[in-house]
């Protein structure tokens, strides 16, 4: 027998030890099942196994290092389970391994540098588990790497008590030799440091998920040399500086989040050349000035966030033009009301500002009142003539927010 699978059952026993009688066994697929306990030693004498499927069924247990016997082992998928422990050291003798998975688990703490020792492998998901660990230094090594998952490894309980910090430490700048990676995910840990500018050296990238971190310093123009991007995730962060208009050039972005940051500026003109994105967010920053027109270049957009930053000026008329969705905007300094056609707009669905409100410099008795609030705030436009009286409503607005 070279082949069993068994996947998509409802078998409930444990692994019997006489599996490992199969000798001349190449490929094994258990998944989806029922299965529990611990894998048997007896298993690691299948050494014609190339690919192992245990994944969503109810093992536990210790990764074991006789994983190591198995020379030809090419796939190994402990996806959802219960496995714990550390990942042995001894994993890195599995020279052959092109994928291997331990997603949703119970592993703790370092990942073993001799990860390194796998310069065949295409895939490492150690997502959604308990480690405290660094980024090996010898990630650059795995240049044959398309999908690494580092992500969702802080964790906290029931309580809010901090059950593991995740990923810390800095991103290593050899991150940028593997010149394959198509998916690169370290979101919801705690990687501190600064974005490398190597990330612009990744010219298969796709995927860029480092949201929820502790990173620091500004976006490396370098970044926009990855101009496969499609998704780019880098929300609540401690990124500063401006947003440059290098962004031009992530032309395949579909997907913009740069919220809850401390970016500062103006949003560039060149955001107009995002052609592909369906949504962006650059909400809960300290972006000034105006809304860019050439957002209304973009014919694809469906949700556009802006809310929470120092933004004045009216919304601009351009984006009556493209099939919004959802539109925020609350929080900022802006004046006049929403175009009429957005409101009229059959693709809308949620348009979220400030209530009416009168913003006056100096009295102005031929005003008319807007609103019931009248709050004295600093014109952010220089332009600005100290008899104009700001006024903002949002005559269609789904949801209203009072100004404080």
């Amino acid at each position: 027998l070279k082949i069993l699978w068994l996947f998509g059952n409802e078998l409930s026993s444990t692994l019997p030890s006489e599996i490992g009688s199969l000798k001349s066994l190449v490929e094994l697929d258990l998944e989806s099942n029922f299965f529990t306990g611990s894998i048997p030693t007896e298993l690691f004498q299948l050494t014609r196994l190339e690919t192992l499927y245990m994944y969503d069924n109810i093992l536990s247990g210790e990764v074991s290092p006789f994983f190591s016997q198995l020379e030809k082992l090419s796939i190994l998928d402990l996806d959802t389970n219960y496995f714990s422990g550390t990942i042995s050291s001894e994993i890195g003798n599995c020279r052959n391994l092109t994928e291997f998975y331990l997603h949703d688990n119970e592993i703790i703490g370092q990942l073993p540098e001799s990860l390194s020792n796998l310069t065949r492998l295409k895939v490492l998901d150690v997502s959604l588990n308990y480690l405290n660990s660094t980024i090996i230094d010898g990630i650059g090594t795995l240049a044959n790497l398309e999908i690494l998952r580092l992500d969702n490894n802080y964790r906290i309980d029931d309580d809010g008590n901090v059950e593991s910090i995740g990923i810390y430490g800095s991103i290593p700048d050899l991150i940028g030799n593997l010149s394959y990676l198509r998916e690169l995910r370290m979101d919801n840990n705690f990687v501190g440091g600064s974005l490398p500018t190597t990330l612009g050296d990744l010219k298969s990238l796709i995927t860029l998920r480092l949201e929820s971190n502790d990173l620091h310093g500004i976006i490396p123009t370098t970044l926009s040399n990855a101009v496969n991007l499609q998704y780019l995730h880098l929300w609540s962060n401690y990124l500063s500086g401006t947003l440059n208009s290098h962004i031009g050039k992530l032309t395949q972005i579909n997907e913009f989040f740069l919220d809850d940051n401390e970016l500062t500026g103006t949003i560039p003109s060149q955001i107009g050349k995002l052609l592909n994105a369906t949504y962006i967010s650059l909400a809960n920053n300290y972006f000034d000035g105006v809304i860019p027109s050439e957002l209304g270049n973009l014919q694809n957009l469906e949700k556009l966030e802006l809310h929470y930053n120092n933004l004045y000026g009216q919304v601009p008329v351009t984006l009556v033009d493209i099939p919004l969705v959802q539109l925020q905007l609350q929080g900022n300094y802006l004046y006049g009301d929403i175009p009429v056609g957005m409101c009229e707009s059959t693709s809308m669905q949620y348009i979220s500002a400030n209530c009416a409100a009168t913003r006056r410099p100096t009295p102005s008795p031929t005003s008319k009142s807007i609103g019931t609030i009248d709050t004295n705030f600093a014109l952010p436009s220089p332009t600005a003539s100290p008899t104009f009286e700001y006024r903002w409503s949002c005559n269609c607005c789904t949801y209203c927010f009072p100004y404080y």
